[in-house]
Parts: structure tokens; C-alpha cells; sequence
């Protein structure tokens, strides 16, 4: 019996061995992947970077942490000590995103550290426990500050209980490592609390000894913490004129939702049980082994850490909640393991019960990357655990980490050369867009947004701005993401999508064209009509069915004007005969007059669409002012004139989209219907030129010559499967044999860029301007609808311009 209770346990250490170097090379895969990924790839690595990026440009710390609706925009979240040490280490890497997360990876490896140490020689490699958690082998290298800050809580614990150090030497370290936790993020409250419990703990024990070293290393740990934490506090205020706590509390302080935490506490515990299990009967193990003494700072760790994981709640809150938590359970868990593998070897059931559920804790993961696209697993879809061994095991997720990263660096290096374009400043819901291409986002939104919603910022400057388009370049992952329905109504009305690269939305300013006064003075409600601005056609001539692009730039006049007014263009035929009439709320409902800057122009957009059916000659835009109970403040004026004339555009009724003469003559001219499609958006004007999408192709009017937008090769940039080679071909410089592609759209598809590739049960193949398809057997054709793909609007939704 005792023969199998030893060959039973030697079997199950051997598999959990097995699966623990499993993860460990996942894990050090990982690590070497977003090494060498040279763009933030988590949210909140954005705003970290854009902070060291300002230490190194010399700005000095406390001035971070300044009113943020100034330059640089910036919410810094967390106390000083995280960014000090990455701009350190930045010095010597030259590489701030690089040193950031060196800093973290440096925060994963000590928190094990200090758990071997705390668990004991005889136990230590259970800590090894900790670097096979998902959430730590994910965050491990990002440029964040959890772990770092975890690390300073357990090892201010090690020196608190390490008694050859002398008391005093041994309160100082302790309280320097716990105020350096508390000061990497303020919600790790785990390892302090730990110290300080012990500490009390160890007062009463030996309150009738007062200088005995451990009541003596308890005032010195009580005193630098007060005295070194309470300073740089009160220091940092002081510096910032009271800055400081609206960044690092204020900006913290999201609503709790219980429905989230209890999402996040269902997922962790389905994943990790078997690991709370094995905490528990480790607790079990210690009480009954006369080691009591050993529990008070494991379970003050622990709980603390509980408290600390229901926080998870917090709106746009994560997994790392949980970090503490579970270091709790790996320090209870391994001391639970040394005392039963040398007090209770008579004990079959321990001896087996404990390396069982280390396995089975194990057995499962949750996949980090989409299957489908490129973003975490699990934000749009279910991505349910998956055995951790097997097809779609970690080797399985590691080659589709290795795949996204790769598609992301093109993606991401484009994104950065068009923001560099830009200009300084560019909108953006993921601010690591900006701060990896080395521009500043106007606002980090998530922060921005908690600050707004609490009374704490005005988002007036921004919606300003926004209206008269400027930054000239906004990056979105989708129109949502923590905006404002103001910002939202603004985008979607003074901005138009310009395709997209990867998961990222480009939205550019409508062009507006001159500026010339109104044909007469008009002011109403308060405010006053100082300029009108028509966006020259693509074409000679305004025609029957264009989009006429109309700004008008209002300014206010009286300190209390009307706020809810609504404008009123008329298109006027014949003196005052009405052809067609639009009435939109001023700014869209989004920013009220009383709000606008005195004496600042802001833009209102009012495109109207042309009949179709509307007869050539010459016409007149009017204007109007009404108030939210329709009385009229200004009676439509005439402000200027239209002249319209055929030019051979042509209405799809299919899409109901007008394709003005320029374009119609190119689509005509190049496979028509069957090489483009119907189209999915109107003719819109930016800065760049006139833009208009079809089902497989995009048209650019540029310099006076329409062409096509290369789409193939921007959507290429995202495909995660590579090939070179046709079948039974190698290398691919031309189209695939296996594809009979009709002789009219061989001036049309460009330049190969891929071989053949399987692509959801296709043949396909990309080049220049599409994507060909063909089934596995050759008997169907066609071309990707590369136009709708770069839209990336959802089912249902049309193109969002004009609204």
C-alpha cells in the first residue's frame, strides 16, 4: 500500500511538473513576444508611456500632475514611484515602452521570489505557482504597475517576519517596502496590512517587554511608514496645489457595479477552485500542525486581498484585482504543502489530495487572443477555458499570439505614420495610439470620462474643438468606448469614417471650403451667422442628387443667449419657392451658445442632399433660427447661391447613394457593377480630396484624377494567415492559376501580394486592390468585399456621415 501511495504521488508530481514547465515556456514566450512588440498593446500602457515620455523630455514629476485640460492632457492614475523607476531604466534601454515593462516582468519575478521565501525552503518551488496564473502570465510584461507593486507588499512582509535582521535596520525596510507598494498603486493594501498586523500582533504579544527587538522594529516600521509615506504625500500635494488627489483619487474613484464583480469572481473561481481548495486545506494543515504562528500574516494577506479583489466591481476594472488574492492562496497553499509533506507522511489522502488539485488547477486556460480578430479573446465573443494540453492548448495560443502581435506591429506602423501627419494632436479612445506613434491624445477618454461623470471636469474645450475639427485625425476602436453621446453627436456629424486600418476607424474633418461673409447679416437668439462655406463639388458644377456640404460659422453675441435653437436651410428657387428644406439642432444638441467662447467662431454643418429630379439653373440657400417650441427667431435670409446642372451622376436606389459624374465615369470604366459594386456610402469631401466606397473598392478623388484605393494592400496588413506560395506554384508573383479572373478586371487588381491562402473554407488570394475568392474546387468565383470590410460597420448599420 505505502509502494502505490509513493508511485500514485511520484505519477502525479511528474504531471504537475509536467504542466507547470508548460506554462512557464508559455509564459516566457509570451514575454518574448511583446519584448520586441515596439506599441503599447494594453490599455493603460498608453497613458504610462505618454507620462515617462514627459520625465524624459525633462519635465519635472509633480508637474505631471497638473490641471489635465492642459498640455500634455495628461491623468495620471498613480503615484510617482512606477514611473520613476521606468524612466530610470529607460535612461539605459532608450527604449521608455521597453523599460516600462522590464520594470513590470522585473515585479512578476520578485513577486515568486518573495513567495519562495515566505513559503520556505523546503516548498519554494510552489511559488512557482504564481507565474502559471493567466492573469499574471499575461500583465507580467506589460508596461503596468500591479506587479511591481505586488513584489513591494510580499517582500515588506519577508523582512517584517525576518527576525535575524536587527529591529531597528528591519522597521525601516519594512516600512520603506510598504510605503513603496502603497505608492506604486494605493488599492494594493494586502502586504501592508499583512506588516502591520503582525506588527500589532507582535506589540500585544510583547507588551510587557517594551524593548524587545519586535516591539521596537514595530514603532520604527509604524514611524517610516508615517513619516516617509505621509511626507511624499503631503509633499506631492503641496507641489501640485491639490492636483495630486484628483489624479490619483478622484480619476480612481469609478462606480461599483456588484454585477460585474460577481461576473469576474464567477469566471476566476471556475478557472482557479481547485486552488482555493488546496489554500484551505493548507490552512487546515498549519492550524492542527502547532505552526499557528505561521498563519496570522498569510490570512491577514489573504483577507485583505479578498477585500481588495471584490473592488473588481469598479466599472473598467480587470482581472489584476486579483493578483493578491491569489498570491494569498499560493502562500497558504505552499505552507500548507511543506507541513504535510513532513508531518503528516502517514496520511495518504493529503499526500495525494494536494498535487491533484495543483493539476487540476492547472488543466485549464483562458485563450488570450480572438480566434478571429485582432483583440484579447473573450471581448467580443465567448472564449470559454480550454484544456491546456491538446489542439487549441497553450502551443495553439501562443502561434496565434505570434500571428496577431505581427498583423498589429504593420497595422500599428501605419496608424503612427498617419498620426505623426497629423500633428501634434490627434482624439483617440486608445491613448496608446498616440503615445506609440509619439503624439499626445487629446484625452485618455476612460479617466476623462470618470472625472466628467463626477463633476470633476468640463468636457466644453473638447466639444469646441471637435466642432470646428480639430485634432484633424481621430482614432477610434469603435464610436462608443467611454465618449460622450456630446462627443459622439459631434464626431458623427462634423467628421466622416475614412476607412480604417486593422480594428482602428479613421474619421478626418469634413472639408469646408472658403469662408465668405452671408449675403446679408443674420442674427437670432443671441448669436450671429459671421460666415458661410460650401465645399467645392468633385465634379464642374453642383448636379441633381450631390451632397451639397454646408458650414455655417456662428458666433456669439449676447452673454445669455437662447440655447436650445435649431437651424433651418432651405434650398430657394424662383424668390422664395422652397425646393427642399433641413432643419438639425444647433451643434447638433452638443454644445449649447451659452457654453461657446466669446467672440470664437464654431462650425455647424448642414449638408443638404439634392434632388434627384431637381431641374439645372440657379439657386439660393437660405437660413433660419428657431427655438425648441418651433417659433421662428430668424426667418430664413438668404446667406448664398447654388448653381446646379447635370453632369452625369447616376442614383442607386438599391443603397440610396448618389455617385457624382467623377466617379460614375471611373466606375463605369472599370468593370462597373461587377468589378465594384453598388455603393455604400456618398461622396465625402476631406482635406485630402473626395472619398466614396462601393461593395469591393473604395474611390479617391485626388489632384483632379480619380483612383482606386489600394485596399487590398491596407487590409493585408491586418491578415493574420501568410502565404507565398500557389498551389503547386512557388513563389507567387502573379495571380493563381486556380483562379479564372475575367480578362476586364486585369487592370483593376494590381500587384500580388499574397499566394494562395484557406480563409474561412475559401481559396484566397490578395493583390493591390482586392481580395480574390474561389471555393477549395474551383467551381465559384468572386472578389472580396474589401469596400464593406474597411467600413467595419456593424450588420445593419449604413455609413454614419451625413446624419
Amino acid at each position: 500500500m505505502r509502494s502505490m501511495l509513493l508511485i500514485g504521488r511520484r505519477l502525479l508530481m511528474m504531471i504537475l511538473i509536467g504542466l507547470v514547465v508548460v506554462y512557464l515556456w508559455y509564459a516566457f514566450d509570451h514575454v518574448r513576444l511583446l519584448a520586441g512588440f515596439p506599441f503599447p498593446i494594453d490599455y493603460g500602457e498608453g497613458p504610462l508611456l505618454a507620462q515617462i515620455d514627459q520625465l524624459l523630455a525633462g519635465r519635472p514629476i509633480w508637474q505631471l500632475y497638473a490641471n489635465p485640460s492642459q498640455e500634455p492632457f495628461l491623468i495620471v492614475n498613480y503615484p510617482p514611484l512606477f514611473l520613476i523607476l521606468s524612466t530610470m531604466l529607460a535612461w539605459i534601454t532608450n527604449d521608455p515602452l521597453l523599460a516600462g515593462r522590464l520594470v513590470a516582468l522585473g515585479g512578476a519575478l520578485a513577486g515568486a521570489a518573495a513567495l519562495a521565501a515566505l513559503i520556505g525552503r523546503r516548498s519554494a518551488w510552489i511559488a512557482l505557482i504564481w507565474l502559471t496564473i493567466p492573469v499574471v502570465i499575461e500583465w507580467m510584461p506589460f508596461m503596468r504597475v500591479d506587479l511591481p507593486g505586488v513584489a513591494l507588499g510580499l517582500w515588506a512582509v519577508w523582512v517584517a517576519r525576518h527576525e535575524r535582521i536587527p529591529a531597528i535596520p528591519r522597521g525601516i525596510v519594512a516600512g520603506l517596502l510598504a510605503v513603496g507598494c502603497l505608492l506604486t498603486k494605493p488599492s494594493l493594501i494586502a502586504g501592508p496590512t499583512a506588516v502591520g498586523v503582525y506588527f500589532v500582533a507582535e506589540w500585544i504579544r510583547h507588551r510587557s517587554q517594551p524593548t524587545a527587538p519586535t516591539v521596537r522594529a514595530a514603532i520604527t516600521f509604524f514611524t517610516t511608514a508615517l513619516i516617509a509615506g505621509g511626507g511624499i504625500v503631503v509633499g506631492l500635494v503641496w507641489l501640485t496645489q491639490g492636483w495630486f488627489f484628483l489624479h490619483v483619487i478622484a480619476a480612481n474613484a469609478n462606480r461599483w457595479e456588484p454585477t460585474l464583480a460577481t461576473d469576474f469572481w464567477r469566471q476566476q473561481l471556475t478557472l482557479r477552485w481547485p486552488l482555493l481548495i488546496t489554500a484551505l486545506i493548507g490552512g487546515g494543515v498549519v492550524w492542527h500542525s502547532n505552526q499557528r504562528a505561521l498563519l496570522l500574516p498569510v490570512l491577514a494577506y489573504l483577507l485583505a486581498g479578498t477585500v481588495g479583489a471584490i473592488g473588481v466591481g469598479k466599472v473598467g476594472a480587470y482581472a489584476n484585482y486579483f493578483f493578491e488574492w491569489y498570491a494569498g492562496l499560493i502562500w497558504l497553499s505552499g505552507l500548507g504543502w511543506s507541513v504535510v509533506s513532513t508531518r503528516f507522511t502517514q496520511r495518504p489522502l493529503l499526500q495525494l489530495s494536494l498535487p491533484a488539485l495543483m493539476i487540476i488547477s492547472l488543466l485549464y486556460y483562458p485563450p488570450r487572443w480572438d480566434a478571429n480578430r485582432l483583440r484579447p479573446a473573450g471581448l467580443l465573443e465567448p472564449s470559454p477555458p480550454r484544456l491546456a494540453i491538446g489542439r487549441y492548448g497553450l502551443w495553439a495560443d501562443a502561434q496565434r499570439e505570434a500571428a496577431v502581435l505581427a498583423a498589429l506591429s504593420r497595422t500599428n506602423t501605419v496608424l503612427a505614420a498617419e498620426a505623426q501627419a497629423a500633428g501634434n494632436v490627434i482624439f483617440t479612445d486608445l491613448p496608446g495610439l498616440a503615445s506609440g506613434a509619439g503624439v499626445l491624445a487629446r484625452i485618455p477618454v476612460f479617466e476623462f470620462r470618470q472625472l466628467l461623470d463626477q463633476g470633476l471636469a468640463d468636457q466644453t474645450p473638447i466639444l469646441y474643438e471637435l466642432a470646428n475639427g480639430n485634432p484633424p485625425l481621430i482614432l477610434l476602436d469603435y464610436l462608443g468606448n467611454w465618449l460622450t453621446p456630446e462627443m459622439i453627436a459631434i464626431i458623427r456629424h462634423r467628421y466622416a469614417q475614412d476607412g480604417s486600418i486593422g480594428i482602428i476607424d479613421r474619421y478626418r474633418p469634413i472639408a469646408t471650403g472658403p469662408t465668405y461673409p452671408p449675403l446679408q447679416p443674420l442674427s437670432g437668439g443671441g448669436i450671429q451667422l459671421v460666415g458661410v462655406q460650401l465645399t467645392p463639388p468633385p465634379g464642374a458644377q453642383y448636379e441633381p442628387g450631390d451632397l451639397v456640404v454646408i458650414n455655417l460659422r456662428w458666433s456669439r453675441l449676447d452673454p445669455h443667449p437662447t440655447d436650445d435653437l435649431s437651424v433651418v436651410v432651405q434650398l430657394r428657387f424662383a424668390g422664395d419657392r422652397v425646393a427642399i428644406q433641413s432643419e438639425r439642432r444647433l451643434i447638433y444638441g452638443a454644445l449649447p451658445p451659452s457654453r461657446w467662447p466669446e467672440a470664437s467662431p464654431i462650425d455647424h454643418l448642414q449638408p443638404i442632399e439634392l434632388p434627384v429630379e431637381l431641374l439645372p439653373g440657379n439657386y439660393q440657400i437660405a437660413v433660419g433660427l428657431r427655438d425648441q417650441n418651433g417659433n421662428e427667431l430668424l426667418p430664413p435670409q438668404p446667406v448664398a447661391d447654388l448653381y446646379v446642372e447635370p453632369q452625369g451622376g447616376m442614383f442607386f436606389a438599391e443603397t440610396g447613394y448618389f455617385v457624382p459624374a467623377t466617379f460614375m465615369r471611373f466606375w463605369a470604366e472599370t468593370g462597373a457593377l461587377e468589378r465594384s459594386g453598388f455603393p455604400l456610402t456618398p461622396a465625402v469631401p476631406f482635406a485630402w480630396g473626395w472619398f466614396q466606397c462601393f461593395e469591393r473598392t473604395c474611390l479617391e478623388w485626388r489632384d483632379g484624377s480619380v483612383r482606386m484605393r489600394p485596399l487590398g494592400t491596407e487590409l493585408y496588413l491586418a491578415e493574420t494567415l501568410r502565404s507565398t506560395q500557389c498551389q503547386g506554384y512557388s513563389p507567387a508573383h502573379t495571380v493563381c492559376a486556380g483562379f479564372s479572373v475575367p480578362e476586364v478586371f486585369g487592370a483593376t487588381l494590381g500587384q500580388t501580394l499574397s499566394g494562395e491562402i484557406q480563409r474561412n473554407g475559401w481559396i484566397v488570394q490578395w493583390t493591390e486592390y482586392a481580395r480574390l475568392e474561389r471555393s477549395p474546387d474551383g467551381t465559384t468565383f468572386s472578389l472580396g468585399r474589401l469596400g464593406d470590410e474597411t467600413l467595419r460597420l456593424p450588420p445593419g448599420v449604413r455609413y454614419r456621415w451625413p446624419e
